[in-house]
């Protein structure tokens, strides 16, 4: 009997040891992504290939699919945050929830990169007050070259470096670029042009991050110790390398936002801003405005008295405001294509919306609304809904549908000019057919462009 239950207790202990082996053993673990997983890919040099395969296998880059890397599609700021902070080997602290900027939301997927890239001083924000971080926004070749030269601690070689003779690139970065090319961290494009003010493709951003990830792993660098740079007094853009050289606000007919009082309706009762209607509000406020939230239930012309700006929002119950604004003498921004209808500025205002859209089509390139853009210009980076209006023949049509002129998405009326029905309009009145929810991560900065357009054409003098 003893025997038995020591044969018994032996075969227990056996199992206890080898058990978790063996439930260990048939565990399921994600696959490693390599080269040859995408079909993009496949077709590149193979000195290429094989850059492209250290990075994907060391988890720096994933593709857009499971089996497209998106070589052509654009790099923006959220993925380039991801990509410095693994190459320089950031510390990422991953029990962070709150972000330094203020349209960077709690739960987005690149918190913890961007807040890296502060706190190792390579980025201070995209704003002049460095508020927002703009994740979804395109950064160019340039600022590429400046974001990474920083990042291996080249800052001050940068600086003493001759400038590049370079007409595409803008003065603030000269330096910047020459020490990129002389690193051959990025290279010339085929015209023989640096593209200073092109936007970084994945393709340029990979190839780029492997040549700069070789030299940090020689043990060159040290970002940390990198000292932000010093803007000359008279650069352009303000402060960052990474701010985009897009055309300056001042391009714009406008008075000064700084100081001036917006006013937002939305759906729910309260004083908070929904989380999908943040991003526009962070907008007005980087613009300088000051944004106060009122319910659409309590709309009234009375309501509306010391703002320098209404802006209808797109959570708007459109049955609160029909005609109540129509004759207000302030400027009005109606994102909600239903309420702008309603209001006589359009002919129509049921069944607005149009799906799968990515791009629009600027038609008044040469006005200040259309912010520098010009032809097709990409609005979403993923396909998303855009609502338009059919206006008068009075107004501005900065931007329609893509292959249907008919169909305008940013409307502008000028004051004096007339509506639909032949009516004399009280003060600048603009449609703006993005998708407020849709543009928190998904808003390319041609779109934000836009928005600010509108915005500071909206307060400006007629």
């Amino acid at each position: 009997m003893k025997k038995i239950v020591t044969t018994l207790l032996c075969f227990l202990l056996m199992s206890l040891t080898v058990l978790p082996f063996a439930f260990a053993a048939g565990e399921q673990t994600p696959a490693v992504k390599t080269v040859d997983d995408f079909t993009d890919l496949k077709d590149l040099p193979q000195d290429q290939k094989s850059k492209f395969d250290e990075l994907i296998r060391g988890g720096v880059f994933s593709g857009l699919t499971d089996n497209t890397f998106g070589l052509n599609d654009k790099m923006d700021r959220a993925q380039f945050a991801k990509v410095a902070a693994l190459i320089f080997s950031l510390p990422i602290d991953k029990t962070l929830t709150v972000s330094s900027f203020s349209d960077i939301s709690s739960d987005h997927w690149s918190l913890t990169y961007v807040e890296a890239l502060k706190k190792a001083g390579l980025t201070n924000g995209y704003d002049a007050e460095g508020k927002m971080y703009n994740p979804s926004g395109s950064v160019s070749r340039q600022e590429l070259a400046a974001f990474l030269i920083r990042g291996l601690g080249l800052d001050q070689d940068a600086q003493k470096a001759a400038p590049v003779a370079d007409s595409t690139v803008d003065d603030w970065a000269k330096g910047y670029v020459a020490l990129a090319l002389e690193k051959n961290i990025l290279t010339k494009l085929d015209n023989g042009t640096f593209g200073g003010k092109e936007a970084a493709t994945r393709k340029m951003l990979a190839l780029a991050s492997y040549e700069a990830k070789k030299l940090f792993g020689a043990g060159k660098t040290d970002p940390a110790a990198t000292p932000e740079p010093t803007k000359p007094e008279t650069q352009t853009p303000a402060t960052q390398p990474e701010k985009p050289a897009a055309p300056e606000p001042a391009k714009v007919d406008k008075g000064s936002a700084k100081g001036k009082k917006v006013l937002i309706t939305s759906d729910l009762n309260g004083t908070q801003f929904r989380e999908d209607e943040k991003p526009l509000v962070n907008r007005l406020q980087s613009l300088g405005f000051e944004v106060t939230r009122l319910a659409s239930t309590k709309l009234t012309v009375e309501a509306t008295e010391g703002f320098d700006l209404i802006v209808i929002g797109s959570s708007t119950n459109s049955k609160y405001v029909k005609k109540k604004l129509k004759g207000l003498p302030i400027p009005i921004i109606y994102n909600k294509s239903i309420s702008f209808g309603d209001a006589d500025f359009s002919t129509v205002s049921e069944n607005t919306g149009i799906k799968k859209q990515t791009n629009v089509t600027i038609k008044s390139s040469d006005h200040p609304l259309a912010a520098g853009l010009k032809g097709d210009v990409q609005f979403y980076y993923e396909a998303g809904d855009l609502s338009y209006g059919i206006p008068s023949s009075d107004a501005i049509v900065v931007a329609h549908a893509a292959g249907d002129p008919e169909k305008a998405i940013v409307i502008g009326y000028e004051k004096g000019s007339k509506n639909v029905l032949g009516e004399a309009i009280a003060a600048r009145t603009l449609m703006f057919g993005g998708n407020a929810s849709l543009m928190k991560d998904n808003a390319t900065d041609e779109a934000w462009k836009l928005f600010d357009a509108a915005a500071l054409w909206a307060i400006g003098q007629p």
